[in-house]
């Protein structure tokens, strides 16, 4: 027994009639009269009583029906996921990143995006966060992922997902002389120039929390920091995600002042982008990698 015949069988019960059903199935009576024939001999059973009124259906053909209900669910669901499969398969897609973003989540995102879709072609653009936010208001960027505060959004179309926290750390290298002192206090880290990205919105001051100097050069590019820390006295201030890999292998030293500074970041994009299959599957890996980030 074949869809096709489960088909046959509700349009006959729904119309009692071999005319109305051939309208609906946009077949021929003769040809319907005939797969009718054929699938009761299969079955070995009437499905239908016949009379100059039309077809009635036997209690046989009802319970065809009733069973074939969770087949037709089933069928709805594959036909939906290979809808979503296909729609991967080409498109394009205008991300935008923080600095931040672009370096610890980014990568692992990118590769799964590759792995999961066909002929797709995604541009990615790494800003600060105004920059970010005026790109995505001119709809140059389909989503954004940056260091945006949620509180700050106000558009009604938007949605808005948490993506990664994280608190800001200032480090050195690991021969710094601030790690000789026994106490190193606001006075101490003074003394020493800083390097840091430009503030962000969502990188709030706690209440309470220490007044230092600012930066002496600012920028958005990570590894420019990290040269300049590894080869000279000056510090840098960022969420210490950033620096675990030079942490962990000692090139760099997490400096033991708390600058009660927290860095959050979100995922932005607009109701309707979301409802294309493309922008979907990207935003669900920021969403996969921001969980495996906080484990």
């Amino acid at each position: 027994m074949e869809m096709s015949d489960i088909e046959l069988v509700r349009t006959l019960v729904k119309t009692g009639s071999l005319s109305e059903a051939s309208a609906q199935l946009n077949q021929s009576q003769p040809t319907l009269s005939r797969k009718l024939s054929r699938l009761e001999d299969q079955l070995k059973v009437q499905l239908f009583h016949r009379s100059p009124k039309g077809l009635t259906p036997t209690e046989l053909a009802r319970y065809i029906i009733t069973k074939a209900e969770p087949l037709d669910h089933k069928l709805r669901e594959i036909e939906r996921h290979m809808e979503m499969v296909s729609a991967l398969q080409t498109g394009h897609i205008n991300l935008g990143v923080g600095p931040i973003i672009e370096q610890i989540l980014l990568p692992q995102v990118l590769t799964r995006f590759i792995d999961t879709t066909g002929d797709v072609t995604i541009s990615v653009v790494t800003e600060e966060d105004t920059t970010l936010l005026d790109l995505f208001d001119r709809s140059a960027l389909d989503l954004i992922v940056g260091p945006f505060l949620a509180a700050e959004q106000t558009t009604k179309d938007l949605m808005i997902m948490p993506m990664i926290k994280d608190d800001i750390i200032a480090v050195a290298r690991a021969q710094h002389p601030l790690f000789r002192l026994k106490k190193i206090d606001v006075q101490a880290l003074s003394r020493y120039q800083w390097t840091a990205p430009k503030k962000q919105g969502a990188a709030k001051l706690a209440r309470g929390g220490p007044s230092l100097p600012g930066p002496t050069i600012h920028s958005e590019n990570y590894d420019l920091h990290k040269r300049l820390i590894l080869g000279s006295d000056m510090l840098c201030a960022a969420p210490r995600s950033v620096f675990k890999d030079e942490i962990k292998r000692k090139l760099l030293k997490e400096i033991k002042f708390d600058l009660r500074i927290h860095w959050e970041s979100m995922l932005i994009i607009r109701s309707e982008t979301l409802l294309a299959p493309l922008a979907r599957h990207l935003v669900s890996l920021f969403e996969d990698a921001a969980k495996a980030f906080h484990k």
